[in-house]
């Protein structure tokens, strides 16, 4: 794979990402915002396992595409910075169980919701493929 499809790859995705992840902090409006980013990294990785594992074994696309997907889509939707910071902001603004609360949710769910994607993505491959 060129070096260069690779970063116009992930470009072209990431731009995709970004957008779907402002579209949906937009139509989701909860008072703590650190819950929006909670959904949507735990929507990422049910997604990206889904794109890592399913994806490559039944559709013929190049590892470029695989790699914008999974680098510039999914990196782009969900964010471990945003996480960081409202969680800091929520634990300095005296919210302690709040923000330890939103640790546990987006790390657990979030490995939850990745081994979902990807045995559901097992369960949807041929015998022998998974």
């Amino acid at each position: 794979m060129s070096v260069l499809k690779k970063i116009i790859a992930i470009a072209a995705f990431a731009i995709l990402g970004g957008g779907l992840r402002e579209a949906l902090s937009l139509l989701v409006t909860w008072p703590q915002h650190f819950w929006i980013t909670c959904l949507i990294n735990i929507v990422g990785a049910f997604v990206l396992s889904l794109i890592t594992t399913l994806l490559p074994a039944r559709l013929p696309v190049s590892e470029a595409i695989i790699t914008g997907m999974s680098v510039g889509l999914i990196g782009s939707f969900t964010t471990f910075s945003t996480f960081t910071f409202e969680t800091l902001q929520s634990y300095q603004s005296g919210h302690s169980v709040l923000a330890l609360l939103s640790i546990v949710v987006s790390i657990g769910l979030g490995l939850l919701a990745g081994l979902a994607g990807n045995l559901l993505s097992k369960h949807w491959l041929p015998e022998g493929e998974a």
